[in-house]
């Protein structure tokens, strides 16, 4: 479980810190000239096709619903916020079914709300590419997932200006990105822009590289 705030009208609650976000805090100061990115999350940075053959499921559709609410993991009450997506293309499993379950840290339950930095936010009737990967099913038995590299794997789908093809952009917001070494050594990453393709490339190159790794 990441860590993350609790944001209650003036309260500010730090969850408990557990292994994974000690790692991150380590990487953090490891990362000390990152500079403003204090209150980002730290990970490492993943290119398109690694996105591509790193995930379990790959999907065009759009976000039917966006649901928050309290539940217990670890012994703590926390916020999880389950994310339907209304499958338009399905570019993987094509057995998987007509809806892919996102199911994630954070959300906002009334007034209180908690904050993962650099979870992808997800908005009802919002046309997406997300890139994800099984965490395990629900009580209905159906496979949940996350979305792979955090917000690196949620791509928003966006009309061009004047018409022409959709496309698609990357919205990384909040995520400190570092690369690693062969031999281990993190090192922060030059700042690079998000991702920005059109959607068909972008569609295609997703079958292609998939195609060349997998049977």
């Amino acid at each position: 479980m990441l860590g993350g705030e609790f944001r209650g009208g003036s309260e500010v609650k730090t969850m408990r810190a557990t292994r994974s976000t000690l790692t991150l805090i380590a990487v953090l100061t490891l990362l000390g000239a990152l500079g403003g990115s204090a209150r980002a999350t730290v990970i490492v940075a993943l290119g398109f096709d690694e996105l591509a053959t790193q995930a379990h499921r790959v999907v065009l559709g759009t976000v039917a619903t966006v649901d928050s609410r309290w539940t217990q993991r670890d012994g703590e009450a926390t916020i999880e916020t389950t994310i339907d997506i209304a499958v338009e293309q399905e570019l993987t499993d094509v057995s998987a079914g007509p809806v892919a379950r996102i199911v994630q840290q954070g959300g906002k339950v009334g007034d209180t709300e908690l904050v993962v930095t650099g979870m992808p936010e997800f908005t009802e009737g919002e046309r997406v590419l997300v890139f994800l990967r099984g965490t395990g099913a629900d009580e209905q038995g159906r496979t949940v997932y996350s979305v792979v590299g955090m917000a690196q794997g949620k791509f928003a789908v966006l009309p061009r200006l004047g018409g022409g093809f959709d496309a698609v952009q990357q919205l990384g917001v909040g995520l400190a990105l570092a690369a690693m070494d062969e031999d281990g050594t993190i090192r922060p990453t030059e700042e690079t822009a998000p991702i920005h393709m059109d959607l068909d490339e972008a569609l295609a190159r997703i079958r292609k590289v998939r195609g060349e790794v997998m049977p």
